[in-house]
């Protein structure tokens, strides 16, 4: 009976483990991919920020309207960075959900102006798909 409890005590143990490493794995994923989306953003590159989503992506909106194809989300991304690109900032809140090809993240919006930083009340939810080249790329985002 102890050798029973041992091997589920055991086997309980790896399990918590090797949650523990996709954990780790996805919230490297999600903080890399939340890197990425700053150094384009301070850049200002509209084309490169277009290439951080999947070709079918959907960006909700703050006004509850959806941004349906990538003319859309450019046209959204173009107004809120004529204000000052360098002065924004992404910074990861938490990994909802991972499972093989998906992230669910979210992510808090910032502003930093003379040496501040403040959030705003928000959050920007993300769903990051795995695409065929191993990259990953924004399928699906909600802004509230």
């Amino acid at each position: 009976m102890k050798k029973v409890v041992l091997l589920i005590a055991l086997a309980l143990g790896m399990a918590n483990g090797f949650a523990d490493d996709a954990k780790q794995v996805s919230e490297k994923m999600a903080k890399d991919a939340i890197a990425q989306w700053n150094a384009v953003l301070h850049s200002g590159n509209i084309d490169a920020l277009m290439h951080l989503y999947a070709n079918n992506a959907v960006v909700l909106l703050p006004n509850g309207k959806a941004a349906k194809d990538k003319q859309a989300i450019r046209r959204f991304w173009k107004q809120l960075l004529d204000s000052n690109p360098s002065h924004f900032k992404l910074d990861l809140a938490d990994v909802i959900y991972a499972k093989d090809d998906t992230v669910v993240s979210s992510v808090r919006w910032m502003n930093k102006e003379d040496g501040l930083e403040y959030s705003y009340d928000g959050v920007i939810y993300n769903v990051f798909k795995r695409q065929a080249d191993g990259s990953w790329k924004a399928q699906a985002q909600r802004w509230n």
